[in-house]
């Protein structure tokens, strides 16, 4: 009987002081919310994309923008998801640069581009973040004209446009 309420004791302490630990974070720069307002499925691609973007990211682009770059040619394409995801489907003329392989990936997404070449990063659609920490890092690198397309793959496929495999 004294093991379990030794137990018992240790488990209520190191619950007491997690919860301490958590609200004295909330005190600090940056501290985690105890409640937020996250996208769902239903949520709008801009909606959504408001909800997550930090300060300093990378400006949203609608799918109509994105159908202009497609048809004017004026920018690049580029798709934050694995690999494997992106070969099948895709929208078409989009580079592969997936943001957990961006060292494999990189020299050949990028090749030719300039520090000013219009980009358009894409990923899952919304409620994934790749393209918004894919996009962080090319800032760090120097890019420039650089927006987030939050509808994403999903968005541009459920709109009926064609894909590429």
């Amino acid at each position: 009987m004294t093991v379990v309420k030794v137990t018992t004791k240790q488990a209520f302490f190191i619950l007491s002081l997690s919860l301490l630990f958590g609200v004295a974070r909330q005190y600090f720069p940056q501290g985690i919310k105890w409640a937020g307002k996250w996208p769902t499925s239903s949520t709008s691609a801009l909606d959504a994309y408001n909800m997550m973007a930090q300060e300093g990211d990378p400006p949203f682009v609608s799918l109509e923008e994105v159908i202009e770059l497609q048809r004017t040619k004026s920018g690049v394409l580029l798709d934050a998801r694995a690999y494997k995801e992106f070969i099948q489907g895709r929208i078409p003329d989009a580079r592969s640069l997936p943001y957990y392989e961006i060292d494999q990936y990189q020299e050949v997404a990028l090749k030719g581009l300039k520090s000013d070449t219009p980009l358009v990063i894409y990923c899952e659609g919304v409620g994934c973040e790749l393209s918004f920490f894919l996009g962080r890092e090319l800032q760090k690198a120097g890019y420039q004209k650089i927006r987030i397309f939050y509808g994403g793959y999903p968005e541009w496929r459920e709109a009926g446009f064609p894909i590429e495999k």
